[in-house]
């Protein structure tokens, strides 16, 4: 009505703004319009006396007359006297423009702007029993193909429209080629691309959440901002959630209970910045998408109110209050991840890069410490890094979690070194520094300054930690850092070389590689190339005798894997610390089943806790062999050394998430009891058992100990 207004007061403003928003306007403002000419001229006809009945001997009807006419101009012969085709020609012309040329072009406006709309990703569909995928980039396409593998695996491809739904800030019709190029015509017919910012609730609320499968949060490519308009986004859908779940009725109460679809989503969130990643690893902010607040329950006051009078339908409520308050307790199972962190594992953790393409073979990394470094090994894991970007220290942070040794138990002179090597590495270094100060004090570290020797220094640490790192400031293709490069793969050495080149350019990746020192192509175990899009070209290189050591890893199409083979065995590490006793003297069955109950309840703090154990089981096994000893329980001396290698890979994961020995002062506070352990790891990021293994007591011990006793069993397939 107020638009109608708004016509007769500004008449062509008016008609201007209707015939150009949306269609149920244009076709209530072509209705008028004809009811007031049908109008107009039955009153000139009533008002003439005119005649324009078509069928003879019919009696006169002033509305049919005026509406045969209106429809169908055809009829105009039938009509006699001059002044009575002069009314029918007026009606008739009207009627044509009406009906024929203002009809048929609204509705050929509304196929357009229909078609339109498709295209532009405007369209709102009823989505059910979909994925989601918030956010465009390279990492979409490879995630997509692994959802439809699984999707076909689980027999839900057959007779559905759609599975993949994208919301995304880019052009649809980019988008849509860009899919079309990657993508097979399968799994692109069921993609549909909707346009929509993630920081705005209304574009959220059209992807239809609450019915979804699973939520993945990518974000868009190029942005400044990325990380936090993520978290807003994350904070958005809990609160979609939670509305979507909230009950108006005891029949919707009984319908959400029973909806499989209704509780917790995965939502796997990408942070760019691994700062902003190492925050949601080592703190408990995912707590805040999943508080509930006060108005949360007043759908259920207001229901047991309209229902005291029923004791039946109340007792009904209560029932199914309890279910509800379970199923949507926490609405988002919080899932982040890194582009940086994730590649680190694939190439460290399980030396493998599986492209999910058929017909293109997976890239083997050969593992830092070859085959194995045992307790009587006089060998060290040596890892070079060129360059100290992002991918760079992401690399030697994971490193740093899984290169422990038992050798080092032996002699502690045997310490896995990594090596930067950057133009930049003094100012790179005190960033760095900043960043993980706890590691850094407790750390031996030096810095070489290629350019100005009086500028190199080095820092002995508490002797806690068997890492040690050093900071080469140079160009790699100085003389030199190429004469390190030379003293590091030398007969003498006896390290296991690694490098990885980790410039951001690809081509200067490619080319630092191709330019090493002889003897490095000869002795390095394996010369990792940082590529962005495509391992064509190292994969090419590679082929000829010489650059058989080279790998490209880093690609962005085909980073994050769904299926992550670590899960399983985070959760059950998870289930030893939270499930079995240290003093239980036989084995106890892993029940993967409470297993995945227990993982449910934790923040991700211990999450990522657990799964960092996880990453260290290739590493340990080939330490202490692929297969268990039949005298494992008896073996006293075994698993005490295993212990210890527990203990300093422990060490360093708390020194990276930021905590730091407690100090005398604190350790007399908690043996007298006037302050708790837990209150001061918490509160002071300090740690009671950051010390070396012979100073920790029986009980500490007895946990490093329960956990290498059931390494080969939380590596098994099955659980027993």
């Amino acid at each position: 009505m107020k638009r109608l207004k708004e016509l007769f007061r500004y008449p062509v403003i008016g008609i201007d703004r209707i015939l150009s928003s949306g269609i149920r306007w244009q076709l209530l403002f072509l209705a008028v319009v004809i009811v007031f000419f049908i109008l107009l001229f039955i009153v000139i006809e009533w008002v003439t006396g005119c005649t324009l009945t078509i069928k003879e001997n019919e009696p006169r009807n002033i509305l049919l007359d005026v509406y045969y006419h209106f429809a169908d101009p055809g009829n105009q012969y039938v009509v006699e006297g001059t002044g009575n085709r002069v009314l029918t020609l007026f009606i008739s012309i009207t009627g044509s423009v009406l009906m024929g040329g203002l009809l048929i072009s609204i509705f050929s406006n509304i196929i357009d702007r229909r078609v339109e709309r498709a295209r532009e990703g405007q369209i709102s569909y009823k989505f059910k029993n979909h994925y989601v995928i918030i956010g465009f980039d390279k990492m979409a396409i490879g995630l997509i193909k692994q959802l439809y593998r699984m999707a076909q695996s689980d027999n839900r491809v057959k007779d559905i429209p759609y599975l993949f739904v994208i919301q995304t800030t880019s052009e649809v019709e980019t988008v849509r080629h860009e899919l079309l190029s990657k993508l097979d015509t399968e799994i692109d017919r069921r993609t549909i691309i909707l346009h929509g910012g993630r920081d705005s609730r209304e574009d959220l609320e059209r992807l239809r959440l609450p019915y979804c499968q699973e939520i993945f949060l990518l974000g868009e490519e190029g942005e400044t901002d990325h990380d936090s308009i993520n978290i807003e986004c994350v904070t958005l859908i809990n609160r979609i959630l939670r509305n979507s779940y909230t009950p108006k009725t005891l029949s919707g109460l009984k319908k959400l209970v029973s909806d499989e679809l209704a509780g917790c989503k995965r939502c796997h969130v990408l942070f760019e910045a691994q700062s902003t990643f190492a925050v949601f690893q080592r703190n408990d902010i995912e707590t805040m998408f999943k508080k509930r607040t006060e108005t949360d329950d007043l759908w259920y006051t207001t229901m047991r109110n309209s229902l005291k009078d029923n004791q039946s339908d109340l007792a009904q409520l209560e029932s199914l209050k309890t279910e509800y308050d379970k199923r949507t307790e926490k609405l988002i199972d919080f899932l982040p991840f890194n582009f940086y962190e994730t590649w680190a594992e694939k190439v460290l953790v399980w030396g493998k890069y599986d492209p999910h393409n058929d017909g293109v073979a997976p890239i083997v990394y050969t593992p830092l410490d070859g085959e194995g470094i045992d307790y009587e090994s006089n060998r060290h894991v040596h890892l070079v890094i060129v360059g100290m970007t992002s991918m760079g220290v992401a690399l030697a942070m994971k490193a740093a979690h899984i290169a422990h040794y038992p050798n080092f138990v032996r002699d502690p002179k045997l310490k896995t070194r990594i090596t930067f090597i950057d133009l930049n590495a003094d100012t790179e270094f005190d960033m760095l520094r900043g960043r993980y100060s706890a590691l850094f004090e407790q750390c031996d570290y030096r810095v070489v300054d290629t350019l100005d020797d009086s500028r190199s220094y080095e820092h002995k640490g508490t002797g806690l930690s068997d890492i040690e790192f050093e900071f080469v400031k140079g160009a790699v293709e100085s003389r030199l850092v190429q004469k390190l490069l030379e003293s590091w793969t030398s007969a003498e050495n006896r390290s296991l070389l690694t490098i990885a080149i980790c410039f951001e350019v690809p081509q200067k990746s490619i080319a630092t590689a191709l330019y090493m020192p002889q003897e490095v192509y000869k002795r390095a175990l394996s010369i990792l190339v940082r590529q962005n899009v495509s391992c064509s070209t190292i994969e090419l290189v590679r082929q000829a005798r010489q650059y058989n050591g080279l790998r490209a890893f880093g690609m962005l199409d085909e980073c994050y894997d769904i299926d992550d083979s670590s899960l399983l065995q985070a959760k059950r590490v998870n289930f030893i610390y939270n499930k079995i006793k240290p003093e239980k003297k036989e084995w106890v069955p892993l029940d993967d089943t409470q297993a995945d109950e227990l993982w449910k309840s934790l923040t991700t703090v211990y999450r990522w806790s657990n799964i960092y154990n996880a990453h260290s089981i290739p590493t340990k096994l080939r330490s202490f062999g692929l297969e268990e000893p039949e005298n494992l329980l008896a073996d006293k001396d075994l698993l005490e050394k295993m212990a210890q290698v527990e203990h300093n890979r422990w060490v360093m994961e708390r020194l990276i998430q930021g905590y730091r020995p407690t100090t005398p002062e604190e350790n007399r506070l908690i043996d007298s009891g006037k302050r708790n352990k837990k209150e001061i790891e918490k509160n002071c990021f300090a740690h009671i058992y950051l010390k070396p293994y012979d100073q920790l007591d029986e009980k500490a011990k007895d946990n490093d100990r329960m956990i290498m006793k059931y390494l080969w069993r939380i590596n098994k397939p099955l659980a027993e």
